[in-house]
């Protein structure tokens, strides 16, 4: 019988084993990742294209052809499509992003064949129907006019200017008016230029046995998708930060959305998961000293959290929360005193041990299914990590130093380098 006196046994974690997959390289020119795993009847299928924001020359264009390709193909209507998904008790859609666009089916592996034929039609031979792209259009336009009139959009919008510059991809969201001029013909020729076999990845996970996997491989190696025009690599947009504090203001608005940040290294530069702890410490999860101190010390806010999102291309490491309007320079303060508290003295022994537990336990957790081993896969391919990427977290979580994060912080958390954008009004 448990013993419920006694607290649970711990221990140390050493390594973890994240599955690799089984690569296929397809006479098309596409690569066919597939992870095995037998404990559920259910598979996922991402299809990965290089056709992110990152590519665009006509701002919107990635986002509307992601849409378009569920508005029809020359053999399914947008309606035929959702029918038969559902029939099948599946889900698929589409994830438009800042470097990649994916299609992702979930389904019983013993409807695979029924819905990879559909799956491959919306994506092979898309229609792009007139009158659904103008209603497409339209419905974009109106949610991001309503999206527009959001403390937090706007300040995400304006922050992500600030750090890189309002033409750059990495800028999050939308200037008013921007997707009115954008046309059909210019969607279709950003499909026509992006969506193509030789630079497709599929990541297949799940109960797939070997009659599975040979008819994936076939008929996905059959999805001819060339480039109209030769397919060049992308300039590196230039980098034009603005100005350090900008506020956007809302008349009579009573909160104030503030985002504080700055670039940050790219996800395999040596001192990336380091940055990983040190921002668990400073805002990273509910224990948080930003939490302990603005949410729960002065009752600012209902949530403070700090952020590192890696792209492809860059990372961005940036602060958020909303306060009454009336508290914004407090906040902001308040949160530069942190940072210089993090810069004077090292993380006491205690709270640092606490933050490492969390994140190897929530680690753990994190990969506990097939589908997130994929997804922790799929970010050393798609990142170009190396295989070991996650031992590497593990050893560098456990073993981390209060010195190392000193440094770190007097290095990364300069307050002359940090960007604030502040969407609402002041006291």
């Amino acid at each position: 019988m448990l013993d419920r006196t006694k607290a649970p046994e711990t221990y140390e974690i050493d390594a973890v084993s994240i599955q690799i997959a089984e690569v296929t390289h397809l006479r098309n020119g596409a690569r066919l990742h597939t992870i095995k795993s037998e404990t559920q009847p259910v598979i996922r299928l991402d299809f990965v294209f290089k056709a992110g924001k990152w590519f665009e020359e006509k701002k919107g264009a990635s986002d509307l052809a992601a849409k378009m390709l569920l508005e029809g193909s020359l053999n399914h209507t947008a309606k035929q499509i959702a029918d038969k998904v559902a029939f099948y008790g599946a889900s698929f859609d589409n994830n438009h992003g800042y470097d990649r666009t994916e299609f992702t089916l979930y389904c019983l592996a013993k409807y695979t064949s029924e819905l990879l034929a559909l799956v491959l039609d919306v994506l092979q031979n898309p229609a792009f129907p007139e009158e659904e792209f103008n209603l497409l259009k339209q419905r974009t336009i109106q949610s991001l006019k309503v999206q527009r009139q959001k403390n937090n959009y706007l300040a995400t919008h304006s922050f992500t200017q600030q750090v890189y510059g309002g033409s750059h991809p990495y800028t999050f969201g939308f200037d008013e008016g921007v997707l009115e001029a954008i046309t059909k013909e210019e969607v279709e020729q950003y499909y026509r230029n992006r969506f193509v076999s030789q630079e497709l990845e599929v990541f297949a996970c799940g109960a797939i046995d070997d009659l599975l996997q040979k008819q994936l491989e076939q008929e996905i190696a059959a999805l001819q998708l060339e480039p109209s025009a030769t397919s060049a690599t992308a300039p590196v947009p230039s980098i034009t930060g603005e100005e350090k504090y900008k506020l956007v203001p809302i008349a009579d608005s009573l909160q104030s959305s503030i985002r504080i940040g700055r670039r940050f290294p790219k996800i395999d530069h040596p001192d990336y998961q380091k940055l990983l702890v040190l921002n668990e410490v400073f805002g990273g999860y509910f224990g948080s000293r930003l939490m302990r101190n603005i949410r729960e010390d002065k009752g600012y806010t209902y949530g403070i959290h700090s952020v590192i999102s890696p792209k492809e291309q860059d990372s961005l490491f940036y602060i958020g929360t909303d306060v009454n309007y009336a508290v914004t320079d407090n906040t902001i303060a308040e949160v530069v005193k942190e940072i210089k508290l993090l810069q004077q003295e090292e993380i006491p022994a205690e709270e640092l041990d606490t933050v490492k537990n969390y994140m190897l336990g929530k680690f753990l957790n994190d990969i506990s299914t097939i589908f997130d081993q994929c997804d922790r896969y799929k970010r050393i391919t798609l990142h170009q990590l190396s295989p070991d990427h996650y031992n590497k977290y593990v050893t560098t979580v456990r073993t981390v130093t209060a010195p190392e994060l000193l440094e770190l912080a007097n290095q990364y958390y300069k307050e002359e380098d940090l960007y604030t954008a502040v969407a609402g009004r002041k006291e």
